[in-house]
């Protein structure tokens, strides 16, 4: 009921903006189209929120317009926030205009409003772009990762990665299944899921079945998101507990490492959990730094430690405790890039790809699905990262 709320009050806030900036959109039948639009987008999320209908497999004729509704929510928001800074100036220009002595030109102050008329067609372009883009599947990266001294045993070494799958009303359990079908194709030794794998509990079974399917020669180790924490832990922990009752090659892991061999060389893969017990960053980095105590004990000199974190800035503390390597999510790279540059960079500490701390890495996806399909420069992605020595 409170996201209802929130899209109920962005879309009165949009629609006040657009009927200060452009009057002729809330007049004759424009208006009884826009508001004819407006009630479609709001049923379209309200009837699946209330009853359920097409929340978890959506009828193929429904598909479009939740799509459209996506499209309509992301572009009534831009239109709210890029809108008000126009708003202002209209209503400053407008100020301006009566207290202004005979003679004096405003005609650029005009222009300037007269632009932000143009903002609600930018506003619905980049939506139906990015809900396009963020809708077309996800991409295969290939990432090379060197580490000084690497075991010769280990140089080559694949992993692959997929996180933040979110699978719920825009992801489904066949998608999670092709991910894994394409790391399984790719032949990596190792498989990881780096948290936020599922928003719908109701889809445990079939989003478990889908991880099952992996043949990596040492299978799949997980760990939690805060989505986990979110929707429904008990139904996340009964799903991995009954995979490995089955046997299945499926671990998960929180705050606690799992030791496997490859040409004789140890790897220890630590994995921890997310830190939900407060927001402050002083909680936050108590909780962490109880992780890292936890997670990184025991072990050998001589072991490869590979660190899984759904949070990318956990990366100070495996590299403090030794891991070479850590995988981490969480940030779906902002989903807005240009030219490589996330829109919102300055969200994270470490917001998408690779970074490094003296001798130790660290690889933040993009992610490999969304809760929100609307991505640009940023596409979802499985990550297959290959070890090499220097």
């Amino acid at each position: 009921m409170g996201r209802l709320l929130v899209l109920l009050f962005v879309y009165l806030g949009s629609y006040l903006v657009l009927r200060r900036l452009w009057p002729a959109v809330t007049r004759g039948w424009r208006h009884g189209v826009l508001l004819g639009l407006m009630v479609l987008a709001f049923v379209a999320w309200t009837v699946p929120a209330l009853t359920g209908y097409g929340l978890h497999d959506t009828p193929a004729p429904l598909v479009p317009v939740k799509l459209f509704a996506v499209i309509w929510s992301i572009a009534a928001l831009g239109v709210m926030l890029l809108g008000l800074p126009f708003l202002v100036l209209k209503l400053w220009s407008e100020r301006r205009r009566k207290a202004a002595p005979p003679g004096v030109d405003l005609e650029r102050r005009g222009l300037l409003v007269k632009a932000g008329q143009a903002m609600p067609v930018l506003a619905v372009t980049g939506s139906t772009l990015g809900v396009v883009s963020g809708s077309l599947g996800f991409t295969v990266r290939e990432v090379e990762v060197k580490l000084k001294g690497l075991p010769a045993a280990l140089d080559g070494f694949r992993i692959g990665q997929i996180t933040d799958v979110h699978v719920g009303p825009f992801i489904s359990p066949e998608y999670l299944r092709g991910a894994v079908d394409a790391m399984n194709a790719a032949g990596v030794d190792l498989q990881v899921m780096t948290g936020d794998l599922i928003d719908d509990v109701n889809q445990v079974d079939a989003t478990m079945a889908a991880l099952a399917a992996t043949t990596a020669r040492h299978g799949m180790l997980a760990i939690l998101g805060n989505h986990e924490h979110w929707r429904g832990l008990e139904e996340v922990l009964g799903g991995y507990e009954a995979l490995a009752q089955r046997g299945a090659p499926v671990r998960l892991l929180v705050d606690e490492s799992h030791v496997l061999e490859h040409g004789g060389q140890r790897v220890r893969v630590v994995g921890v959990d997310f830190p939900m017990s407060g927001r402050s960053r002083t909680v936050r980095d108590s909780r962490w730094k109880h992780s890292a105590d936890t997670a990184f004990q025991g072990g050998q000199p001589d072991d490869v430690v590979i660190c899984l974190s759904h949070h990318p800035d956990f990366f100070t503390y495996a590299a403090e405790k030794g891991a070479r390597l850590t995988l981490a999510g969480h940030t779906h790279g902002g989903q807005v890039a240009f030219l490589g540059i996330p829109l919102f960079g300055f969200a994270f500490k470490h917001m998408l790809g690779r970074y490094r701390f003296r001798d130790s890495h660290l690889y933040v996806s993009g992610g490999t699905g969304h809760w929100m399909p609307f991505r640009i420069g940023v596409p979802p992605e499985v990550t297959l990262l290959t070890l090499r020595s220097v």
